[in-house]
């Protein structure tokens, strides 16, 4: 057998420590990412047409040590001669790899004098030949890295897009190795950045990769037009699931669907399309390699010279002033409406429901709604009904301005629901501070759940969250918290339990609750204030969704980055900002799948 001419070393990273001092990932996200190595890049790899991993190829993943035992067995079990887990818990650095590829390699006689490695995520998946096209690049080149630069893109409802992107995540660097050196390895570089460490191939080849976007990748985004399905059965040998049945009239309304948000997303950052335009010119080139320079794409340039006329606008007196006068038009604006809204009277009026029926039960719902118009929100009704068919009645805290027409809002209601109306005077808090006063009884209920028409649903009964927030034993409890900009409890659903309202300090403050400025006045001194006087009066408070639990950074949103984990987990309810707002028009298709899978309901 003529001696080896290269070693083919596949790297990824699974839950490697990307910042000093990280914490390990939770078990629920680990499961999670395992569900989606197992589905997609475990059987794309050991499927390879050409190479077989063991033989052609050494696979090795990096895991974080600080995990189960359950889930280090399960990871064991799995990588049975197929690939190599590194367990550490050491920062990742970019020759992390570099000591595990030259053990992996010193066989047979000694390492080839050659270095093949490819890097790609632990989320994502191969074609079957890809392996295969990448050792073709090689031809004893000293340093060249090498791109395949045709894939595929598959969202959380299972559409398919045709993605094309230059010096990508799937990049391979082919290295001459040095004696006592170790390997430099295709981590050497970010891969969007490697021409600044080598010249570069770029391949052009029938769709060699996978990327699944999905609610914890936030990474990726869709920049690529919809595409048949076909491609992935034909292509990737995979357990993953995805929409195999669109085509035709269907297919063809889906392309122009995505014609449009492309447009949007262009429009909106138009960085992505000098990066849609610059990976479909290099197609159009063909196979062809491009020397070292300094690393900067068109996109960079495109980028930087934006960056540019930001900054000459930001320093502009021309920006300053169109900003005063945006500012000062908004607080007038402001400063009316309240000042009208304070002029009606102050004290709910029921409009709607029986209210001593309501207050005769020792648990309440007080739901906090506002419109332009007269009639009551739908998703207002929705909820209370909901809350009213699990057992809880409701009381809807109808808040409107001076100039909306005020009257009966609905003939019949929901039995267990109330409804009465109040000038728009503090936001929510604001209504549930009047509610409070208005009927103090209510604050000496043994449970008091307080929440806002900023949720849409829901989708399924509340048996699952109702339940969840009894079993807690905590005074106060809020479905999810935030750390940006300072800890808080999100307001949007709160619960108090044993008559804490009607002591103090929770009394005083909801007594208390006075208009502010600004909106923003109000978020800092009401939903940051209610946070901080819970802390400081030592009340024992509980959140009901983790960001360790959805699988999220602690930077994150917990209920826009967390949202599926909590449809899945006993939440019926999205943010209705992700259902409106023009920023997560990509993510209607993801949740409205996911409410599909899990609650049966069509959105």
């Amino acid at each position: 057998m003529p001696p080896r001419e290269f070693d083919h070393v596949l790297l990824t990273r699974f839950s490697a420590v990307m910042s000093p001092g990280a914490e390990p990932a939770g078990e629920e996200w680990l499961r999670y990412r395992l569900a989606f190595f197992d589905d997609l890049l475990y059987p794309s790899v050991i499927s390879q047409t050409g190479v077989q991993a063991g033989r052609d190829f050494t696979w090795l993943v990096l895991f974080d040590d600080r995990c189960s035992p359950e889930f280090r067995h399960d990871v064991e079990y799995l990588a049975a001669d197929v690939f190599t887990p590194i367990w550490t818990h050491e920062d990742f650095r970019r020759d992390s790899f570099a000591e595990h590829v030259v053990a992996a390699t010193d066989r047979d006689g000694g390492p080839a004098p050659y270095l093949i490695t490819t890097r790609i995520d632990s989320d994502d998946g191969m074609a079957v030949d890809f392996m295969e096209t990448v050792q073709a690049q090689f031809a004893r080149q000293d340093r060249l890295f090498v791109s395949l630069t045709r894939g595929v893109q598959v969202d959380r409802s299972g559409a398919v897009y045709l993605s094309s992107q230059i010096s990508n995540a799937f990049i391979s660097l082919i290295e001459r190795r040095e004696p006592g050196r170790p390997p430099d390895t295709v981590y050497v570089a970010k891969h969007a950045r490697a021409r600044a460490h080598g010249p570069i191939r770029e391949v052009r080849a029938p769709v060699m990769w996978m990327q699944v976007v999905h609610d914890l990748n936030v990474a990726n985004m869709i920049n690529a037009p919809r595409t048949s399905p076909r491609i992935v059965a034909e292509r990737f040998r995979i357990d993953l699931a995805y929409d195999t049945t669109i085509g035709g009239r269907a297919l063809l309304g889906a392309r122009v669907r995505q014609a449009g948000k492309l447009a949007r997303l262009w429009a909106a950052h138009p960085g992505e399309l000098t990066k849609f335009l610059e990976a479909q010119a290099a197609r159009a080139r063909g196979t062809h390699d491009r020397p070292q320079d300094d690393g900067k794409t068109l996109t960079d340039r495109a980028l930087g010279l934006d960056r540019d006329v930001r900054f000459w606008w930001a320093g502009s007196g021309l920006r300053r002033r169109a900003e005063r006068a945006k500012r000062d038009a908004r607080a007038t604006k402001w400063r009316v409406q309240r000042r009208l809204n304070e002029s009606l009277p102050a004290t709910p009026r029921v409009v709607a429901g029986d209210l001593d029926a309501v207050l005769a039960e020792d648990r309440v719902v007080l739901l906090a709604e506002y419109s332009l118009g007269r009639d009551l929100r739908p998703e207002s009704l929705s909820g209370a009904a909901a809350w009213a068919e699990a057992g809880i009645p409701v009381l809807v805290i109808s808040a409107r301005d001076a100039w909306s027409r005020w009257g009966p809002i609905l003939d019949e209601l929901p039995r267990g629901v109330a409804v009465v109306q109040r000038p728009n005077v503090g936001y929510d808090f604001g209504s549930w501070g009047a509610a409070l006063t208005a009927y103090p009884s209510i604050a000496s209920k043994h449970l008091v759940v307080l929440t806002n028409d900023s949720l849409a649903g829901p989708y399924g009964p509340l048996d699952d969250l109702v339940g969840r927030i009894e079993a807690s034993s905590a005074e106060v409890w809020s479905a999810t918290g935030n750390h940006f900009p300072q800890d808080h409890m999100q307001s949007y659903l709160l619960a108090f339990r044993d008559g804490v309202l009607g002591r103090e300090p929770l009394r005083g403050f909801f007594a208390d609750v006075r208009a502010q400025e600004t909106k923003k006045a109000v978020i800092q001194t009401y939903e940051f204030g209610l946070s901080q006087l819970v802390q400081q009066h030592g009340l024992s408070a509980e959140v009901g969704w983790s960001k360790e639990a959805l699988g999220i950074s602690s930077s994150a949103d917990s209920v826009l980055g967390g949202w599926a984990r909590m449809l899945a987990t006993g939440f019926p309810f999205v943010k209705r900002t992700l259902l409106e707002q023009r920023r997560f028009a990509d993510l209607r298709g993801p949740i409205a799948t996911v409410v599909q899978q899990e609650y049966g309901v069509e959105l």
